[in-house]
């Protein structure tokens, strides 16, 4: 077990956390790694924190870059790797210290392309709580791959999502096939059009039931922050990534299960409009504009309302049948606010 592993961290103004990811890192009990830290024209001390950890560490590479985004740092990191495996781990983020080993260890056992594992939240008060894994197998192989565990990650079927995170890549797969991410200025979930492509190709994937990963729960981060144009790019979101699974031939289901994770992102923004500093009469015309929203409409199937979670599941059938001034009663509850 000795094959070069490459662990690929986009670095943008998280001068507070960075230390903690790439100590998580550098200790790793897997010791053959390449540490590529790529700085995405970061304004604070991040940059020069990248550099004295590649001057401590001679696994440790830096790539300076202007800014582009989490996904064009991710392509920057695949440019410049050359492991067997590659991880992309995020910089506020960090990771159980035998994650590598444990990672490689399960793919040389199970001779899988790609391993998957769980994650824990971590938050600002120092909570920790781990994320339910139901694993009924351990491997996905062929058709399976698509066909069944693609289809899941989109709505957490089984405890793993999209996010390319929570996974062991294989890069001489991701280099044959030219992988590359989407820009998170595209579409949102850029993770999402990646793992369609890299699992449509994919032969055979490992599950860890172990939550490797420590995400960290930052109430300032973009996907905690209502933008005006989020319910849009939503609806980007859906349209793209269907397209992106017909052009590929992906089985029916996951059609159905890409409109599941629309519904969540959708009830995402909904909790960010409840929660923004917007005044109550705008508030309201927003959550009503979505409500209305024919794209939504759509996807108001019960064969797609039946793949959320239970409490989501009463929200959707209330929403299809019109019952508005119930589905604002369940968002205020929600999030305790008043709108």
């Amino acid at each position: 077990m000795s094959d070069l592993v490459s662990i690929v961290v986009p670095v943008y103004n998280v001068e507070k956390y960075l230390d903690r990811c790439v100590e998580s890192i550098v200790n790793q009990t897997y010791k053959n790694l390449e540490i590529i830290l790529v700085d995405d024209g970061s304004i604070d001390e991040s940059s020069q924190k990248c550099d004295d950890w590649a001057f401590r560490d001679p696994r440790i590479r830096v790539v300076h870059k202007e800014n582009a985004g989490l996904g064009m740092a991710r392509n920057t990191g695949i440019e410049n790797a050359s492991g067997k495996y590659i991880f992309f781990f995020d910089s506020d983020d960090y990771v159980d210290l035998g994650a590598v080993q444990k990672c490689v260890e399960a793919a040389e056992k199970f001779k899988a392309d790609t391993v998957v594992f769980g994650r824990s939240n971590v938050y600002s008060d120092g909570r920790i709580e781990k994320e339910e894994i139901t694993v009924s197998k351990e491997i996905y192989e062929a058709e399976g791959v698509k066909n069944v565990f693609l289809p899941d990650l989109f709505n957490y079927g089984i405890g793993f999502g999209v996010s390319a995170w929570s996974k062991m890549f294989n890069l001489e797969l991701i280099k044959k096939h030219c992988l590359v991410f989407a820009s998170e200025r595209d579409i949102i979930s850029e993770d999402a059009m990646f793992c369609m492509e890299y699992f449509s190709v994919s032969e055979r994937v490992t599950l860890l039931s172990d939550n490797l990963y420590y995400y960290y729960k930052n109430d300032k981060s973009l996907t905690r922050t209502y933008r005006l144009d989020r319910s849009r790019k939503n609806n980007e979101f859906l349209e793209k990534c269907t397209d992106k699974a017909k052009y590929l031939g992906l089985s029916d289901i996951i059609y159905r299960n890409i409109a599941a994770r629309y519904h969540g992102m959708t009830l995402g923004t909904l909790g960010q409009i409840v929660d923004s500093d917007l005044n109550k009469k705008e508030k309201k015309a927003i959550i009503r504009s979505i409500y209305k929203d024919n794209i939504l409409k759509k996807t108001l199937k019960l064969e797609i309302i039946k793949l959320d979670a239970f409490q989501p599941r009463i929200f959707w059938v209330l929403l299809k049948l019109r019952c508005y001034v119930l589905c604002d009663f369940l968002l205020r509850l929600k999030h305790r606010r008043n709108f």
